[in-house]
């Protein structure tokens, strides 16, 4: 573990900021969603929708590590799930996935959970759309 001042940091925390997973655009994705929270850092979500699940997602953010961490996390989380699950992700559930995130920035997990949360939604309404 690693500590900046007087926090602990989790080697889940650390692995996912220093190394995150699905970082980029997705090719082929058909769900999208992005947000700019009020600290002023932007996430995105893609997702790769298949039968109601999710099968593949990737995001980005122009925010600091924990931003990078929380993206990362969450877009591991969310393989497999049925797109309604996947929009339930919720800032806890990233928080319980890194090991917790020092008070000061669990915001990020919360940017995360709400645009994942828009890019499911987007991707029920887009496919309700297309069944009229």
């Amino acid at each position: 573990m690693e500590d900046i001042g007087n926090e602990i940091l989790s080697p889940q925390l650390i692995d996912h900021a220093r190394q995150p997973r699905n970082k980029g655009i997705l090719p082929g994705y058909n769900a999208e969603g992005q947000i700019t929270g009020p600290c002023g850092d932007t996430m995105a979500f893609w997702l790769e929708v298949k039968d109601g699940t999710v099968k593949n997602a990737s995001f980005y953010t122009t925010g600091c590590g924990t931003s990078l961490a929380c993206g990362s996390i969450a877009t591991c989380l969310v393989r497999g799930m049925r797109v309604a699950a996947a929009a339930a992700l919720s800032q806890e559930d990233i928080l319980n996935a890194l090991g917790g995130l020092p008070p000061e920035a669990e915001h990020c997990a919360l940017l995360a959970a709400n645009t994942m949360r828009a890019a499911c939604e987007n991707y029920l309404k887009d496919s309700r759309r297309a069944e009229k």
